[in-house]
């Protein structure tokens, strides 16, 4: 696909939870699926605004949460106090109620998905285990993760991207999840890509970037979003 998208702020409020975020969606009523975007530890800088422009033109509703309210950092120090002080609680619920939100939206077909990268990849996957809102999960090396009691409870299909030579997020983890996931029969996919660090993604740190790796998780992501949302 590529559709004609525009990209704006977004509000929106559930309960006592009030997050702004990012919105971009196709200009052409649909309806369409939509996606959630749970950004990195940096914050919600402008490479998760790109993705979502990228995943919009693809025909789907994307919504970016801005999980640290404001903050965004470049600097690796900041961005770990920000990430291991964040209210996890807090932020799986703003990511389960933008799934409210985004329903409400005339354009949005009533399916819904998350996507999340590193931290936000983690918080995906917890709102998966605590909520039934979402049809897919798509999980680019999480680093949060969750406990056996929780994963056991993950309410939709899984895919894991995950590079080989990641430092930050262990292997023995991604194991982990997946053997939880596959005794709890909740479908699971995993795909590994030779060479590729943490965070292979963000070409934004070019120190961890992986093109080769970007590319070929791209149409994987597109069409397991596809084939969960659009059924």
């Amino acid at each position: 696909m590529n559709e004609r998208i525009v990209s704006m702020h977004a509000f929106y409020k559930h309960g006592d939870v009030a997050v702004d975020g990012y919105l971009s969606h196709p200009t052409a009523p649909g309806p369409w699926p939509a996606v959630i975007v749970a950004h990195e530890w940096w914050g919600l800088e402008e490479h998760f605004r790109d993705f979502s422009r990228d995943l919009a033109r693809e025909g789907m509703v994307v919504l970016v949460p801005d999980l640290y309210h404001g903050k965004v950092t470049n600097d690796r120090a900041e961005a770990a106090a920000l990430k291991t002080s964040l209210d996890i609680d807090r932020g799986v619920e703003e990511i389960i109620s933008g799934a409210a939100y985004l329903r409400r939206l005339p354009f949005v077909s009533g399916k819904v998905g998350v996507l999340g990268f590193c931290m936000g990849g983690g918080l995906a996957l917890l709102a998966t285990c605590r909520s039934n809102e979402f049809d897919a999960g798509v999980l680019y090396f999480p680093s949060i993760y969750p406990d056996t009691t929780e994963l056991e409870n993950a309410c939709c299909p899984q895919l894991i991207h995950y590079g080989t030579a990641d430092v930050i997020t262990p292997r023995s983890e991604i194991d982990r999840i997946i053997r939880i996931l596959d005794r709890a029969k909740t479908p699971c996919e995993l795909h590994l890509y030779e060479g590729a660090n943490h965070a292979f993604v963000n070409d934004m740190h070019p120190e961890r970037y992986h093109k080769e790796a970007t590319e070929a998780s791209w149409p994987r992501s597109v069409e397991f979003l596809n084939r969960h949302l659009r059924a």
